[in-house]
């Protein structure tokens, strides 16, 4: 019998180390990993913490400020692009709602002050008949001019609210706008001037016949106030290229290049000392493109300066006397 015998003990040895190696390594590797780890998440989002940072500070009065942009280029970057585009617009409605306060005050408070002058100065000593009568019909005439304010005011906070619920019917534009021609012819013969309608052809549109004739009574009555005296103001319904085309032409000494976009905006006025006198508050144009838009139409305007501004109410659809379909829906 042969017996070959090797020792154990250095593979024992070489265990033992390997072990030893293990049992150090092992939650040092595990140490080094969660601090590096840490080290980087803290780095990567350090920007977010900023960003958190800054975010508290700004409020309804401190929106021009805006979220740090460290690189654009990363996802961290375009996501605060995306915050301070959002607060650049909320910053621009905050300021379009305090112009738009303020305007509404001050509008209201000219009525009212009217409104108050005359009656202090009616008390003021005894009167005849005749005078009271005069101070009154002063009084009522602003409070008009008030309650029609208030009027523009609430249809436009409707426009703010949303979409509107119309009520869709078949209407005869050009019966609408004799209608309305014949509504406003008085305020024409006050200034001696001519009020004409020209329908060329039976035009029918789906709308809303209340919130369409907002727009057009609008547009005419600008177009009344701001043309001189003995001038002529026309009303032409058309049809161009299948489409609904009603036009309110005036003479008046038109719109120049630069303010041809800032009159439909609340309370915008050329000339404020002219507008103001002849009664307005600046909110017509505003609520005739609102109320045509909701239609999903558009108003286009063409203004020569000195020569007079054709403003087009232009819609979505129409239908001649000889269409057989219906048109569709605005």
């Amino acid at each position: 019998m042969l017996r070959v015998v090797r020792s154990e003990e250095p593979l024992r040895h070489e265990l033992s180390e390997l072990l030893m190696v293990l049992g150090l390594g092992v939650p040092l590797t595990l140490g080094l990993t969660a601090f590096g780890g840490y080290w980087l998440a803290r780095r990567a989002l350090t920007p977010v913490g900023h960003m958190a940072d800054r975010a508290r500070t700004i409020t309804a009065d401190r929106l021009g400020e805006r979220l740090p942009v460290e690189d654009a280029q990363d996802e961290l970057g375009q996501l605060a692009t995306v915050f301070n585009e959002t607060l650049a617009r909320l910053e621009r409605s905050f300021a379009e709602l305090r112009r738009f306060t303020a305007d509404a005050s001050h509008e209201l408070r000219t009525p009212l002050t009217a409104i108050r002058s005359v009656g202090e100065v009616g008390l003021r000593a005894r009167r005849d008949e005749q005078a009271y009568r005069e101070i009154i019909g002063s009084m009522l005439e602003e409070s008009d001019r008030l309650a029609q304010l208030v009027d523009s005011l609430l249809l436009l906070c409707r426009a703010d609210g949303g979409p509107p619920t119309l009520r869709w019917e078949r209407i005869d534009l050009g019966r609408l706008a004799r209608e309305v021609s014949a509504q406003l012819e008085v305020l024409a013969e006050e200034k001696r001037q001519l009020l004409t309608t020209e329908v060329l052809g039976a035009i029918e549109v789906e709308a809303d016949q209340v919130v369409l004739r907002h727009a057009l009574i609008n547009l005419l009555d600008n177009a009344i106030k701001h043309s001189p005296e003995g001038a002529t103001v026309r009303v032409v319904v058309r049809d161009r290229a299948a489409t609904p085309v009603l036009e309110v032409i005036d003479t008046g000494p038109g719109i120049a290049p630069e303010h041809r976009e800032a009159i439909f905006q609340r309370f915008f006025r050329v000339d404020p000392a002219r507008s103001r006198e002849a009664g307005g508050a600046g909110l017509g144009l505003c609520i005739a493109r609102w109320a045509v838009e909701v239609h999903g139409g558009r108003i286009e305007l063409e203004s020569d300066e000195g020569k007079g501004s054709t403003f087009r109410i232009v819609m979505g659809s129409a239908r001649g006397s000889g269409t057989p379909e219906a048109a569709a829906r605005l």
